[in-house]
């Protein structure tokens, strides 16, 4: 018993801490002109809650798709079935709320609240492969549980432990920096015309998808071979560098827009 409650509470701390670390990276990125901390928390709570829906799309699409979803070694599995409606969702849930409230004021916004929602989704998604308590509380309502297969509460404790680090170290910065590029569009999309604001919201869910879709191939495709060690920290860091060249010409575009004298040393919004 106290083994499988010290593994259930490892199981959900390595679940937490890396969403909890992403989300301070985005915050601490944001931090000259900060958002409102329970606009954020808004965010991530929806991006979570977005992860149900999305469970049945995927269901759904997969079954349409048959054996079709494995076609290029599963290449359609990867950015049609899990890319597409993920990262969909993740914008929705943007455009939804923090997209049409005032405190959406500047171009980083835009990545700050995207990466939020997609570290919600990722949270709920860790907490579902990784604590086999929160497994089988979600699995137990009626109208989910037919969406639970074996590999979400057939491992034991360690496998869950250890499916948590991985996850830790690939799965959740990959999602962070889909859903981070997606941003850097939806916020360029806050400040032009709005009939342009939809090819700048496809632009952005189109280069999510990429990485999305690039990512859960690269496992697909190579999670049995040695390979997968070097292609996905590739893949990764490339991503990561994009983002962070995103990061900085948001931050300038802002600076132009508001006045590098809008900053404060202190990471809060000088409003005199």
């Amino acid at each position: 018993m106290w083994t499988s409650l010290w593994f259930e509470v490892l199981g959900v701390v390595v679940a937490v801490l890396p969403v909890a670390v992403l989300l301070q990276v985005f915050r601490h990125a944001d931090r000259w002109r900060p958002e409102p901390r329970r606009e954020v928390l808004r965010t991530v709570l929806l991006g979570a809650a977005a992860c149900v829906p999305v469970f049945f799309v995927e269901i759904a699409l997969k079954r349409a798709l048959g054996e079709w979803s494995h076609a290029g070694l599963r290449a359609v599995d990867a950015f049609v079935v899990a890319g597409l409606p993920e990262e969909a969702a993740k914008l929705a849930v943007v455009l939804a709320v923090p997209y049409q409230r005032k405190y959406f004021d500047e171009y980083t916004d835009g990545i700050l609240y995207t990466g939020a929602a997609s570290l919600g989704f990722g949270l709920f998604e860790n907490l579902l492969f990784v604590s086999g308590a929160f497994a089988n509380a979600v699995c137990a309502v009626p109208w989910i549980s037919g969406l639970c297969g074996v590999e979400t509460v057939a491992r034991t404790d360690a496998q869950h432990v250890v499916l948590g680090l991985v996850r830790a170290l690939t799965t959740v910065p990959m999602h962070a920096i889909a859903s981070g590029l997606m941003g850097y569009a939806v916020g360029r999309a806050r400040f032009v015309r709005r009939r342009r604001m939809p090819r700048w919201w496809l632009a952005g869910l189109g280069v999510a998808i990429l990485v999305h879709g690039a990512y859960d191939w690269t496992v697909f495709a190579l999670g049995h071979s040695l390979w997968v060690f070097a292609v996905l920290p590739a893949l990764l860091f490339a991503s990561g560098r994009l983002l962070r060249r995103g990061l900085r010409h948001a931050l300038a575009l802002d600076d132009m827009m508001l006045g590098p004298q809008r900053r404060s040393t202190r990471g809060s919004l000088i409003l005199g």
